[in-house]
């Protein structure tokens, strides 16, 4: 049944050459639960795609190429990076999987708080504290909808390693994120380290969000941060490290609003992975915000480091 969706999904896929700087993009739709995810599958060279291609899925699939598709009007603008590399003479022989997050195809602010409930790493809720806190994580953001990993392994990946006729694993895939896309791809790593064999993540939100602000984030977009959960998704990283073997990781962040927050707890990340010896960069942006254009301006040294043997 799957190859037939697949197979439909195909047939009825666009490809668009029109506002990128550089490379094409073809759109397929995957059905997730109630609704099809918007998927954009970007070849920046026009390279054939093959067992020496390496696939990199990126979060937040609508904010990378186009500000009309962003809820807020800006973007990473990546293909920008791909030509700056190009006219760098660096083609390098990859094919961007870009997946619109919870919020969906043009989506808005009122998507916000799905969009953290889907990225949030689920198995950091049992380093919580009993009390309202981890009852409203337990039950309303542990739950099968918000099961974002699931929808890669289980649906996104099939569909390219059978439209490519390849098999996808840390070998040849690699996942990149920003903010809560940027804590969703360490946590998809963490729980599926065969599968991935390195993980970008710019201005990650380590810092998580108190009940108060998520409830009115929707019309109030301010953020402070939770100690608590700040404490919970460092204790599951901990816990989690020993599962990294060989895999390759970037972290980033900048000086300035919602970054500003980030500096102590990535110090703290560092420490854990200095402790077991694996291998990461952070780098620190100063005068950098927590905005699109400020990771796209940081995505070609985070990609060229990651892709570096």
């Amino acid at each position: 049944m799957k190859t037939y969706c697949f197979f439909l999904l195909s047939l009825f896929s666009l490809n668009i050459f029109s506002d990128l700087s550089i490379g094409s993009i073809e759109e397929v739709f995957i059905k997730n639960g109630s609704y099809e995810r918007k998927i954009q599958i970007y070849n920046p060279f026009g390279r054939t795609i093959n067992t020496d291609t390496t696939f990199i899925i990126m979060n937040d699939g609508e904010e990378l190429f186009s500000e009309e598709d962003s809820w807020n009007g800006m973007s990473w603008n990546i293909d920008d990076s791909f030509l700056e590399l190009y006219r760098s003479g660096i083609e390098l022989n990859v094919v961007i999987i870009g997946i619109n997050s919870a919020k969906r195809n043009k989506g808005n602010t009122i998507d916000e708080t799905r969009r953290y409930a889907e990225y949030f790493p689920k198995e950091s809720i049992q380093y919580l504290d009993r009390g309202i806190k981890k009852y409203i994580y337990s039950t309303f953001i542990n739950t099968n909808k918000f099961d974002y990993p699931s929808f890669l392994l289980k649906d996104v990946i099939p569909f390219l390693e059978t439209k490519f006729n390849i098999k996808l694993n840390k070998n040849n895939l690699g996942i990149i994120g920003a903010s809560m896309g940027g804590l969703s791809a360490i946590n998809i790593s963490l729980e599926y380290p065969e599968m991935f064999g390195f993980v970008g993540s710019f201005s990650t939100h380590w810092v998580g969000i108190q009940i108060s602000e998520y409830i009115i984030l929707p019309i109030r977009m301010e953020i402070n941060g939770d100690e608590a959960t700040t404490s919970a998704i460092k204790k599951y990283v901990q816990e989690s490290i020993e599962k990294i073997t060989d895999q390759k990781f970037y972290f980033d962040h900048g000086t300035l609003g919602l970054d500003s927050l980030y500096g102590v707890p990535q110090k703290e990340i560092d420490e854990i992975f200095n402790n077991n010896q694996i291998r990461f960069q952070t780098k620190v942006f100063p005068g950098h915000e927590h905005e699109s254009p400020f990771f796209g301006k940081r995505f070609k040294s985070g990609l060229i480091y990651l892709l570096e043997k």
